[in-house]
């Protein structure tokens, strides 16, 4: 997770030295400087507490003094003490309400405390006060985005850039808006012109490599976040952001990616300390069970974490949620209850958070993130608890050696091969990897669409950032072989990318009447849409798990290609579990082959459309109780052989 200060202010936390010069004060003496000179070397050396011990005795001498107040306010802000920093801030604004840093720092904690409103009336208060200051407009331009002013904040954004050409925190918040927008060009626009004159800007390299992420140019995204890592060598975000791409590459080897993600994790082990975490023989039963996840919110993850919460036998395990996210919605607030126990954690360092599930006593913690955005493997690394899990969210090793085991099934990860792909233990699950359960109500199925239209619909739902290039010539390959066919492609919220896939599939021959580029949707609108198409086609090589769940229940079958590791073997998972594995071609040259032979026997298909929602209702894919049964059987099989292993 990037940091509170990579977040706001480059300036967060600076000290403001004494100075006998400052007007309006009442205390000047050398003793009151001395005191705050030794606070500031205590903060340099690392003893914050002991820092705030002098500035505190600096204002009980001078307290009239504004310096004093603005260095506690730092020092307490650094400790995680937000609130008692704005209270610092707020005195030294009423000592001295034209001196803008205090404002600037003021608006950082509210920005922590999620104050969005007050934390934007101080960053203006900030520009009225220092108008070319470019960290006080980056500070309003994020607490805009935060209150959804999207206009003001690209606004803001400019301001900064105009102040600071070389601003890349700036620079990439803006592109980053720009593009939610659908204005990629514009976004690329303004990263080229920030890296014209500051050639290896690490926020601005980030920033272009995340835009070719979503586009599905995942080579150009591995190479932009290598260049990054050339300037900031020590960001574990950014690593995990290029582990993250590497995936999406089709011709990506195993070996590669395993390589490189234990690279990963024995550089992370070096920064961290050693562990501490033991077992404890008398813990056991129930089980303490810590969850850490970014996404207990709307999210494609939610649906396979809901039906674990709601089975969860208590007898058994006792459920902490560790979530890692600043946005709380409906889906927060059920989960929150659905917990055993609560605890946000976004915004907490590694170590408050180890010492939270320390003190928590957590036998078994599992991450559900891997190296998706906002994980927190910093906090496994450090290992707060005895027995770690990977699971659900990133279906590829996380090179961490902190982490003893991986949960997986037959499919993804097959027996005597898997064991190669990862620096885990693989566990397989009895049935599958995944318990699915929708997150809006879902309309009626329809009848097979070919039936009334005349022409096949195919249908992707998966992420613009899945749509390689070797993807979508595999889908004009279809469309080529099958002439009485159109594609439906969902999410495409950008015109450059739309034009831009319009070109390709020109160039195989499909005529842009043939293609149906949707963008942004509400999830009762998406689901609808599901009643036109006939099939889905799922993204490779990595699959859609989400999507491909949505689609069966709706009643469409989905073409997958069988893929030589475990997140390009997802959608034969979910498939084989079902008793689908026709619908699963075993290579590329197989899939156009095998979606013709199926499009042969529409009534066939027909039928197959009644019959999926209840398949998927009565599969272990939607039986939670059953999912939550044998994930607490492997919970206790790995205490039980780890306490035999700890005894004398």
């Amino acid at each position: 997770m990037r940091s509170i200060k990579s977040l706001f202010d480059p300036n967060y936390g600076d000290k403001f030295p004494p100075t006998s010069s400052t007007k309006g004060t009442s205390a000047t003496t050398r003793a009151v400087d001395e005191l705050i000179a030794l606070g500031n070397a205590r903060e340099d050396s690392g003893d914050v507490a002991g820092a705030c011990e002098e500035y505190h005795r600096a204002i009980q001498q001078a307290p009239d003094y504004f310096r004093a107040y603005l260095n506690l306010g730092n020092a307490l802000q650094h400790l995680g003490q937000t609130i008692d920093a704005a209270e610092q801030y707020r005195h030294a604004i009423e000592l001295n309400p034209t001196f803008a840093g205090a404002y600037l720092n003021l608006g950082n904690v509210l920005m922590v405390d999620r104050a969005f409103l007050d934390a934007a009336a101080n960053y203006q208060a900030a520009i009225r006060l220092r108008p070319e200051w470019p960290d006080a407009w980056f500070g309003l331009g994020r607490a805009q985005e935060e209150i959804d002013s999207a206009e003001d904040a690209v606004g803001a954004y400019r301001e900064t850039l105009r102040c600071d050409p070389a601003h890349g925190k700036a620079a990439s918040h803006l592109a980053g808006m720009l593009a939610k927008s659908g204005q990629s060009h514009a976004a690329r626009k303004v990263l080229q012109e920030l890296l014209s004159c500051a050639p290896g800007n690490a926020q601005a390299l980030r920033a272009q490599a995340e835009l070719d992420q979503l586009s599905g140019n995942s080579e150009a995204a591995i190479v932009g976040y290598q260049q990054a890592l050339v300037a900031t060598p020590d960001d574990e975000q950014l690593y995990s952001s290029l582990l993250f791409a590497m995936n999406f590459c089709p011709d990506m080897k195993q070996e590669t990616l395993l390589a490189e993600h234990r690279r990963y994790g024995e550089l992370l082990a070096r920064r961290v300390p050693a562990s501490n975490s033991r077992i404890a023989v008398a813990s056991g039963n129930p089980l303490k069970i810590g969850y850490v996840s970014p996404d207990f919110r709307r999210h494609s993850i939610s649906c396979f974490i809901e039906p674990l919460l709601r089975h969860h036998d208590r007898s058994i395990v006792d459920v902490y949620c560790y979530y890692n996210h600043f946005t709380s919605d409906e889906i927060t607030r059920r989960f929150a209850g659905l917990a055993d126990h609560w605890c946000d954690i976004a915004g907490l360092s590694d170590e408050t958070v180890v010492n939270r599930i320390a003190s928590d006593g957590v036998d078994i913690l599992v991450d559900l993130a891997g190296h998706t955005a906002e994980n927190r493997l910093g906090v496994f690394a450090r290992k707060p608890a005895p027995i770690q899990f990977t699971w659900l969210g990133y279906l590829c090793t996380t090179g961490l050696e902190a982490i003893d085991y991986r949960l997986c099934d037959f499919h993804t990860d097959p027996v005597d091969l898997a064991e190669r792909w990862q620096v885990e233990k693989p566990i397989r699950l009895p049935d599958s990897q995944w318990c699915y359960q929708p997150q809006a109500l879902l309309p009626e199925p329809s009848k097979l669409p070919r039936l009334t239209n005349g022409y096949w619909t195919f249908g992707s739902f998966n992420q613009a950032s899945k749509l390689n290039s070797t993807t979508l010539e595999t889908w004009g390959q279809l469309l080529a072989a099958i002439s009485d066919s159109r594609l439906r492609i969902l999410g495409i919220t950008d015109s450059w990318l739309a034009e831009s896939i319009r070109s390709r599939f020109a160039r195989y021959g499909i005529s842009a009447d043939r293609l149906d580029l949707i963008g942004r949707i509400p999830i009762e609108s998406y689901f609808l849409i599901y009643r036109d198409v006939d099939v889905a086609l799922d993204s490779f090589p990595y699959n859609g798990a989400t999507t491909t769940c949505d689609a069966l229940l709706m009643g469409v079958p989905v073409a997958t290609i069988a893929g030589n590791r475990s997140i390009a073997r997802g959608g034969m998972s979910l498939l084989s579990t079902l008793e689908m594995q026709d619908w699963v071609a075993p290579s590329r040259d197989k899939f156009v082959e095998m979606v013709r032979e199926h499009t042969q026997a529409p009534m066939r298909m027909e039928t197959l459309r009644k019959e999926l929602p209840e398949r998927m209702r009565a599969s272990a894919l939607m039986d939670g109780q059953r999912f939550a049964r044998n994930l607490e059987a492997v919970y206790q099989a790995v205490w039980k052989q780890a306490v035999q292993a700890s005894a004398p």
